[in-house]
């Protein structure tokens, strides 16, 4: 490959990138087929496009990173550099913000977004960096897909990086399409959407057949869900017959995640025809771009930025005939690193432990002998952790260790951020953090049957039996419906308060009725499960009692996610009420300017599982939605309510 060949096809890479996304960008989040017809501005004006945003803040960091880059470099990157935080990047900012850093920024708390559409749009930069290397490029969108996802995600992340990387030597889509899955594991769930998408077009050739066989077997209510989309974007890669409007469209008219299934389409086709042929084809001449993050790229050109991705992919030692000579003063790695490694989740609550193992590294020519000593904070006490250690040259030396909460502390934060420090041989600070679990005081389970039975109502009237209720009854059907409801199932009340706010805050114990169990819970993320706090299975009611602790007045946002009704109480104030059940999301639910004083605060959670299924999510941000969340808040020990 010549160097013009490159730049040509990186050139057209990034002009199908975001000519393709413009196609789509106006009609993200329509959750069905379109049949929309072609208009030549769609691809002569662009939108902005995070799946273009967060590779020039790529493109920042492997300029003064060099090949070397690690996740927790572009991860500071995203959030120094970049405002906004939709889904799953605001849950890697979170976490980042608690010193929780990769992979685990994109597992913890990331239970509905992690196989969302975030990272398999960031493929592109990885290809062009190594072209015709689709290991090193796959290698490459590792690093990065592990900022805001986990598992299937990634590997869809891996897999468009290694085909767009072998489209720079091989214009056989299908074979393209086939040998991409060498870079993906052999029983993951996303091969089997690429076997099954490359068997379907086969056999169907018509998108909108090959459509209703995707979403059948892989369709999913959050338009960004990675599935469904990518599967769609092969789709249209294999049926558009690399004409870039054709192959747009037919992304763009199977809705879903349009911005992000057209522009990925558009970068293949831009890889394997060239920016040349492009233009020539289509009329289309260079665009500009724009972003929504901070960069400060030479210009806005299109042309400029392919010309800088092609300039450091001969830093990163892409051979091409007649390269320019460039230089980069990458910046060199410490003589020291160091890592950590969470024996389970990166969490603990009171009474509890986190286990971990630092992993340090001596990347010098000497061995060298190392003292250790860790800053915790408060209330964390620290495990036996070796005074002294000895790293060979070139050596990896793991220490397991852990820190604990003791069982009567009074306060846990959610943000607890630690400092191992290494002397001697070098002077290294390396922090980390463990989130503080959310503290509650469960009342419950509490049900009732239908219609109410109580000792007083059976014995009513000379009655000594329960037939006489079954006239109160209010369930549909037939006699024997309302009898066989009797006997087989319970009945949640969404109405009655079985607890007072008294029996909620009163101390551990205290409690003024026998009706349920009393318990302390905690939930080292946001989410929970009604089934992970009791093994109780029917229908019924439970009550979450916790103390916040807000280091000052603030007026928040609370995201909620809920699969059953519930009504939520801050400081004795009703601010959310469902009766409905509704499929679960991290947000289905958005309460505005809700006011916490500085101390504690009072919030009363009271969940109702109606079926199988009751799941809840409840986390602060500072905005209704794709905001930052907040992590400067903390739980009162239910051990020590007064």
């Amino acid at each position: 490959m010549t160097y013009s060949e490159y730049l040509d096809r990186v050139y057209g890479c990034f002009l199908g990138k975001t000519v393709s996304g413009t196609i789509g960008a106006p009609y993200e989040g329509v959750k069905m087929p379109m049949e929309l017809p072609f208009r030549d501005e769609m691809i002569h004006t662009m939108l902005p496009n995070d799946d273009l945003d967060l590779q020039v803040l790529w493109l920042d960091v492997a300029e003064r990173k060099g090949p070397d880059f690690t996740s927790a470099d572009l991860l500071e990157r995203f959030v120094n550099f970049c405002e906004y935080s939709p889904g799953e990047y605001a849950i890697m900012r979170k976490n980042f913000k608690k010193g929780i850093l990769p992979p685990y920024s994109g597992s913890f708390c990331n239970d509905f977004y992690r196989e969302g559409m975030g990272c398999p749009i960031r493929s592109e930069i990885w290809a062009c960096l190594a072209p015709g290397d689709p290991a090193r490029a796959a290698d490459f969108a590792s690093r990065d897909g592990c900022l805001d996802h986990a598992g299937e995600s990634v590997y869809a992340e891996r897999y468009f990086a290694a085909l767009e990387s072998m489209a720079f030597v091989d214009r056989d889509l299908p074979s393209l399409c086939r040998r991409a899955l060498d870079y993906v594991p052999a029983d993951c769930k996303f091969r089997r959407l690429v076997e099954d998408t490359i068997g379907w077009c086969g056999e169907y050739g018509e998108i909108r057949a090959v459509l209703r066989k995707i979403l059948f077997r892989y369709g999913h209510p959050d338009c960004t869900n990675m599935f469904q989309n990518m599967g769609i974007t092969l789709a249209s890669l294999l049926l558009g017959e690399q004409d870039i409007v054709k192959t747009s469209m037919m992304a763009l008219n199977c809705g879903f995640d349009t911005d992000c299934t057209c522009a990925s389409a558009g970068s293949v086709i831009g890889i394997l025809r060239g920016a040349d042929d492009l233009m020539r084809g289509y009329g289309i001449s260079d665009v500009r771009y724009v972003l929504s993050v901070r960069s400060e790229r030479r210009s806005d050109s299109v042309f400029d930025l392919s010309e800088d991705i092609a300039r450091l992919g001969v830093a990163f030692g892409v051979r091409a005939d007649g390269a320019p000579a460039v230089s980069y003063d990458f910046e060199k790695p410490a003589p020291f690193g160091v890592s950590f490694d969470y024996d389970a989740l990166p969490a603990c609550g009171f009474g509890e432990s986190c286990g971990l193992t630092a992993h340090i590294t001596n990347r010098t020519g000497q061995a060298a002998c190392l003292r250790l000593s860790l800053t915790c904070p408060e209330p964390f006490h620290p495990g036996a952790l070796p005074e002294e250690i000895r790293v060979g040259a070139g050596e990896t030396v793991s220490v397991p260790f852990c820190v604990s909460v003791p069982a009567d502390a009074r306060v846990l934060m959610e943000k607890n951020v630690f400092t191992l420090r290494l002397s001697g041989g070098t002077e290294l600070e390396a922090a980390f953090g463990v989130a503080g679990a959310a503290a509650y005081k469960l009342i419950g389970p509490i049900w009732r049957t239908e219609p109410e039975a109580t000792t007083e109502k059976l014995l009513a009237d000379g009655h000594t039996g329960y037939g006489h209720l079954m006239r109160a009854s209010t369930i549909q059907g037939t006699g024997t419906d309302v009898v066989r409801h009797f006997h087989l199932n319970f009945y949640p009340d969404l109405d009655t308060a079985f607890v007072t706010p008294e029996d909620a805050f009163c101390p551990l114990g205290r409690e003024r009725s026998d009706r349920a169990e009393v318990t302390p819970v905690s939930f080292p993320e946001d989410s929970f499960r009604l089934e992970d706090c009791f093994g109780f299975q029917g229908p019924c009611t439970a009550y979450f009692c916790r103390e916040i602790v807000a280091p000052e007045d603030m007026d928040v946002f609370i995201q909620l996610g809920h699969s059953a009704p519930y009504t939520l109480w801050l400081n004795g104030e009703q601010i959310s009420r469902r009766d409905c059940c509704d499929t679960w999301v991290s947000e289905n639910v958005h309460v505005e300017n809700v006011r916490l004083h500085k101390g504690v605060n009072r919030l009363l959670f009271r969940v109702t599982r109606v079926n199988r299924d009751a799941k809840f999510d409840l986390l602060f941000s500072y905005g209704a939605t794709c905001a930052e969340q907040l992590v400067c808040l903390g739980s009162v020990n239910p051990a020590c309510f007064e």
